[in-house]
């Protein structure tokens, strides 16, 4: 019996995968010949790879829906927080989360299992079940570890354009235009150096033109940004407004510090460089110089001796 067990797991591992791939197929003879029967738009036939696209987004929301697999309505905050975060704007961004979470859970210990049993089809089984609860693991932890990256990723591209952020704000409110307006002029400019940092501006923009203040806007621009130059920014901006004193001044010494900050962090990797290398060099180069030298020698020994 326990020699048909890896045999057994196996066939149930490919007859999952083939169910899987049926379910699939099914559903896109159906979509295709829906789309035989109905009229095309002609952006649809200009674009097949954004009709494909779509018809993967409409698939993923019918069948991936965050309430069929319990997530309540405080889960679902945290979580479309986290994403919004980590770059995930898109309605649908939960959907797309429970659904690679769910691929990630089952297909990666199947695929795992297979590719073990191929590369080493005499192992024990209990070393082809250890894998599987490995892989299992990888595929529970591995979604928010990358939404995490993400963020930390995207954290460090916000602290780098904030400044130039500042430092168009001042300019256009030294022209003359508001706050509101100065954000608007400046959000273009913005998407361009960073597309993210960009659609938080157009949130808050748009925030702001359904009746929120700027203040609170900015308040939740930095509950998405997650760097701490943005609550400072809102702490500044508010008790400017609340004393009364000039937002141009307080925004232009607030961006000098901002900048100086920049600098420091870079003076602060580059510091580090040294410290990195060690590894490379030691670990690569200077077994190389080693060699290098030293084989010259031992053959000149070599035939001394001989």
């Amino acid at each position: 019996m326990s020699d048909l067990t890896p045999f057994l797991v196996a066939v149930l591992a490919f007859g999952a995968m083939a169910g899987i791939a049926f379910v699939a197929g099914q559903y896109y003879l159906r979509a295709a010949h829906m789309q035989r029967r109905l009229p095309v738009p002609q952006a649809a036939t200009a674009d097949p790879g954004g009709q494909a696209a779509g018809n993967i987004a409409r698939l993923v929301a019918r069948h991936f829906d965050e309430k069929r697999f319990g997530v309540d309505d405080t889960l679902r905050g945290k979580l479309r927080s986290n994403l919004i975060r980590a770059g995930y704007f898109r309605k649908d961004a939960i959907n797309f989360y429970v659904f690679w979470r769910l691929t990630a859970v089952i297909a990666l210990p199947i695929l795992c299992f297979i590719i073990f049993r191929f590369i080493a089809p005499d192992a024990l089984f209990a070393t082809g079940l250890v894998i599987v609860v490995i892989a299992t693991v990888v595929g529970i932890v591995g979604p928010d570890a990358f939404v995490a990256r993400r963020q930390r990723l995207l954290g460090q591209e916000y602290r780098t354009v904030f400044p130039d952020f500042l430092d168009l704000l001042v300019v256009c409110i030294d022209a003359g235009l508001s706050l509101e307006a100065a954000l608007e002029r400046i959000t273009a400019e913005m998407t361009r150096r960073n597309r993210y940092f960009g659609i938080n501006l157009a949130v808050m923009a748009a925030e702001m033109r359904a009746g929120r203040s700027f203040v609170d806007a900015l308040g939740t621009l930095a509950d998405r940004l997650v760097i701490a130059e943005a609550r400072s920014l809102v702490a500044v901006l508010r008790q400017a407004i609340e004393l009364g004193s000039d937002i141009g001044d307080a925004l232009r010494i607030f961006g000098d510090e901002m900048r100086d900050k920049r600098l420091l962090r870079a003076e602060e990797r580059a510091n580090t460089l040294s410290v990195k290398m060690l590894f490379p060099l030691g670990f690569f180069i200077l077994p190389v110089v080693l060699m290098v030298v030293l084989i010259p020698v031992l053959i000149r020994l070599a035939a001394v001796f001989h």
